[in-house]
């Protein structure tokens, strides 16, 4: 099968700064093992992830994988491809042949801690075998009792616990946090706020 051929079969995206961005045809057997990639066949929806990849490239590009598989109405089987584990199948859409960079396109945690230092408000939901993580809007009326949140004030990271939300929510939203602690040399303060106990400086960050 022709690179040619493929491109009209299999659609390649790159997870950049929390949008999917199509991968020209030239560059469909390139992958940067700092970064995630989605790719779309029709009836699979393979999510390559890189060795060095971020937890908020990771989760943006599994919440996408299933809001492709929603429009078709579950239809497609979702596949999740670890850098170095590759099936077969897999890789007979590139020819077998897959280029491996040391791209590591920045993220979202990185570009907020350097540029922006906004206030964000992060969503920790576990459903099935995928982990999302994704934006929400910063409200007290995005806080749902069955799941983790992370707030992000920039010199803290207070990481509300809804009292149904399971452990592994729980277990997934401290990696995140302390993933943060990496990005941003350790210049923010992780605080555990259980539901129902929001201490002042956290209800006034919220809207």
């Amino acid at each position: 099968m022709s690179v040619e051929r493929m491109h009209h079969k299999v659609l390649k995206y790159h997870v950049q700064k929390g949008q999917l961005v199509r991968v020209p045809k030239d560059k469909l057997n390139e992958f940067g093992t700092g970064d995630v990639y989605l790719i779309d066949t029709g009836p699979t929806i393979y999510l390559w992830v890189g060795n060095k990849s971020t937890p908020d490239e990771k989760f943006i590009g599994a919440i996408t994988s299933v809001w492709k598989d929603k429009d078709r109405k579950g239809a497609a089987k979702l596949v999740t491809v670890d850098e170095g584990d590759e099936p077969k199948e897999f890789l007979k859409l590139f020819k077998d042949k897959i280029k491996i960079t040391e791209q590591d396109t920045e993220g979202i945690l990185k570009r907020i801690a350097l540029k922006n230092r906004e206030f964000k408000l992060f969503r920790v939901h576990i459903e099935k075998d995928l982990n999302l993580y994704y934006e929400v809007d910063r409200s007290k009326d995005s806080l749902a009792t069955d799941d983790v949140f992370l707030l992000d004030t920039y010199k803290r990271i207070f990481i509300w616990r809804g009292k149904a939300s399971s452990a592994f929510e729980r277990w997934e939203a401290m990696r995140i946090a302390e993933r943060y602690d990496v990005e941003r040399a350790g210049a923010q303060q992780i605080i555990i706020v259980e539901e129902s106990e929001e201490p002042k400086e956290f209800l006034k960050s919220l809207k």
